[in-house]
């Protein structure tokens, strides 16, 4: 089952082409690249969506396959930026649409944690963390072995998270800090014991690892695909603004 995977949490987008085949996942082609928040002076090239859908084109065409050939979609749900949660979702579940293909999605930092983990002691708590801006970061909490959640994904500000860490230090659990939100608060965090080797961004094999048993064997449902949804954690800054909308009645500044 050929699967194509991405992410786009973070500024660095990363799209794979995945071969499923019963419990294993093997890379095809992949590309990771850097792009900047806004379209800059390049014009339609900047930002996620001046790649997306091009860049699995490009990928499709290394791989010597095309696009009807593609049998899923796995996609990388953040929490991340809002902005490229939304061009990544919307391009992957366009294409699943218009091709009648099933869909799935998987936390970001779960696949940051799952990227991580053969570099760490299997006894160790993973903590990936994005930079969430506002001076706070995404933070997961996982066992190295089994991959197990053990707290529900936050927006913390770096020193909440340096205690939470310490505090499992004190329960006989090591933690162990890493990610793109590390290097934005690396003094706040500098207690805190980092991963050497991890990924800072995550991955789109990641996500495609950790999509593969809903893939597998899976059918084109429309209401899975219409109900997908970004997972934010926090509300948008127009949320925060506008609780209650722009309508008639709506609160206005």
């Amino acid at each position: 089952m050929l699967i194509a995977a991405l992410d786009t949490s973070t500024l660095t987008l990363s799209c794979a082409l995945c071969e499923l085949g019963g419990d294993e996942v093997r890379l095809i082609a992949e590309r990771t690249e850097d792009a900047p928040a806004k379209p800059g002076p390049q014009g339609p090239t900047g930002g996620h969506g001046g790649r997306l859908p091009g860049v699995l084109q490009e990928l499709l065409l290394a791989a010597g396959r095309k696009l009807p050939d593609i049998e899923g979609y796995a996609i990388g749900l953040g929490p991340g930026s809002f902005t490229g949660l939304r061009i990544g979702l919307a391009t992957w579940k366009g294409l699943a649409y218009a091709n009648r293909r099933p869909i799935a999605g998987a936390s970001s930092l779960a696949a940051l944690a799952l990227a991580a983990a053969p570099s760490a002691d299997p006894k160790a708590v993973l903590v990936p963390i994005l930079d969430a801006r506002k001076g706070e970061v995404y933070a997961g909490f996982y066992r190295a072995s089994g991959h197990e959640l053990l707290s529900p994904e936050a927006a913390l500000a770096p020193e909440a998270l340096a205690a939470r860490v310490a505090a499992l230090a004190v329960e006989g659990a090591r933690g162990v800090v890493f990610g793109q939100g590390r290097d934005a608060y690396r003094d706040a965090l500098a207690a805190s014991p980092p991963l050497e080797g991890a990924p800072r961004t995550p991955s789109a094999v990641a996500v495609a690892r950790l999509c593969a048993a809903k893939l597998a064997g899976a059918t084109y449902d429309p209401a899975h695909l219409f109900a997908l949804e970004p997972h934010y954690i926090r509300k948008s800054e127009a949320e925060v603004k506008f609780p209650h909308g722009l309508g008639p009645g709506a609160d206005r500044p």
